[in-house]
């Protein structure tokens, strides 16, 4: 059978969170990375681009941005930008930004297309005579089932796939600390914005292509300064 009951405890523990988590984020992905193995390619292809907020930490936009690859293992993306955008809000106490990223998995990227689940009437009568017979996180498996628009990917966070940023200061104040870019600096850079008309102290999000004009800056800005302290 396809869709046994092991397959839908642990596909419904992963809908059901992990509350931030990470340990058993991680502890749930492994087992449903094995449970996923044998199913059918259509149920692990996606054609089109996927998204994926993801509030962003001191000390991690050096390895997002400037080595541009961020490994997290398995994760859950949308098929739906807008959903993506609202998921979570636009911020959060301990952040300094929320991001969108845009990403077109490869095939091997894709774990599981839980739109394509709910395409399938074999997946359907399997779920319900789980939840029939009071399987263990039926609930979870039945409160979205395909309005977030999941999919649940092996795919790494990139700077150059970030599409839209918010939050109520700029996210690349970090960047200038790393890169030792003196404050009295840093109004020139963020003038740039302006005249851009991105307005990092708005809760909004920038758009696809004022976001990556701002990386791109903020990337040369950082090698030059890098550069330059190679060469004391």
């Amino acid at each position: 059978m396809i869709f046994d009951d092991d397959f839908l405890k642990i596909l419904g523990a992963w809908q059901k969170g992990w509350k931030e988590n990470q340990n058993t984020r991680l502890a749930l992905a492994m087992k449903l990375r094995d449970a996923t193995l044998n199913l059918p390619l259509k149920f692990k292809t996606v054609n089109q681009a996927c998204y994926r907020k993801r509030f962003l930490h001191q000390g991690e936009l050096f390895e997002i941005i400037m080595s541009n690859e961020k490994n997290e293992d398995l994760t859950s993306w949308t098929i739906f930008k807008q959903y993506a955008e609202n998921f979570k809000g636009l911020l959060k106490p301990d952040a300094i930004s929320a991001a969108i990223f845009e990403h077109t998995p490869t095939q091997d990227e894709v774990i599981l297309n839980i739109c394509e689940l709910w395409k399938d009437k074999t997946f359907i009568s399997a779920a319900e005579k789980y939840r029939e017979a009071g399987g263990e996180h039926a609930d979870a498996i039945f409160h979205f089932k395909a309005s977030q628009g999941e999919v649940i990917l092996n795919a790494p966070l990139k700077g150059s796939e970030i599409v839209a940023l918010s939050g109520v200061s700029s996210p690349f104040d970090e960047l200038c600390d790393q890169a030792e870019i003196p404050v009295s600096e840093r109004d020139d850079y963020f003038k740039k914005l302006i005249d851009l008309q991105i307005y990092p102290e708005t809760l909004k999000y920038t758009s696809k292509d004022g976001t990556q004009r701002v990386i791109k800056n903020t990337i040369e800005i950082m090698k030059l300064k890098i550069d330059k302290t190679k060469g004391k």
